[in-house]
């Protein structure tokens, strides 16, 4: 399966009819691939991708995508900021989480 094609079905499975969130889904394609060590992505890999870049649109609509996630409080006397430490933060909405390595373990090939 080439990557338009997925990116395709992708679409297709979310019901996104406009081309605003191809990059979204390129890059997690991308990201996938690159920790698989694949060239072309296997059928195989489209729910865990249309999971992944349905969180992230969620993760968008709900906090504009500018907004600091990873930041829980600011104390402004002594100057004491909090920052998110749980499983949820921006890097695992955006990059490959545990549970997601976990997912594309049985992919993953090694380097020669």
């Amino acid at each position: 399966m080439t990557l338009e094609e997925l990116k395709d079905l992708v679409k297709i499975n979310l019901g996104i009819q406009e081309s605003d969130k191809d990059l979204i889904i390129l890059d997690v394609i991308q990201e996938c691939l690159n920790y698989c060590n694949l060239k072309e992505p296997p059928a195989e890999l489209e729910p865990l991708i249309r999971r992944k870049v349905k969180a992230i649109i969620d993760y968008e609509t709900e906090t504009g995508g500018s907004s600091v996630f990873d930041v829980t409080s600011i104390k402004e006397g002594d100057t004491s900021i909090t920052y998110n430490t749980d499983e949820i933060s921006r890097e695992t909405i955006y990059g490959l989480s545990e549970k997601d390595k976990q997912a594309l373990m049985r992919f993953r090939r090694l380097r020669r």
